[in-house]
């Protein structure tokens, strides 16, 4: 029984890394009815639909309220749409808008 108080048990640092992970907003849009969420990806140049995360809790008043939530990604713009088309071109109107503002 001795010989296990004289081991140290050292914390693995991966472990402790992935605990401090803090989670905080970053902003929100407002999802129109019949529009979807797009990313497009500054670095490849990858438009893609995302897929939300709801999430549904029931109100005081017997309610139901339906939140969704998407992760945000490195070098990521986000957008939304009624489709992949015209996602592409509010996000191209955006980068020349902020090319225009910065001169």
């Amino acid at each position: 029984m001795k010989d296990f108080e004289n081991i140290k048990v050292q914390p693995d640092t991966q472990l402790v890394a992935q605990v401090q992970k803090e989670f905080k907003l970053l902003g929100s849009l407002k999802l129109y009815p019949g529009h979807s969420l797009f990313a497009f990806n500054t670095k490849t140049a990858h438009l893609r639909k995302v897929n939300l995360k709801k999430d549904v809790m029931l109100g005081m008043d017997g309610s139901t309220i339906t939140k969704s939530k998407a992760f945000q990604e490195p070098d990521t713009v986000y957008a939304t749409a009624l489709n992949a088309k015209n996602a592409l071109k509010k996000i191209l109107k955006s980068f020349i808008q902020f090319q225009n503002q910065s001169l």
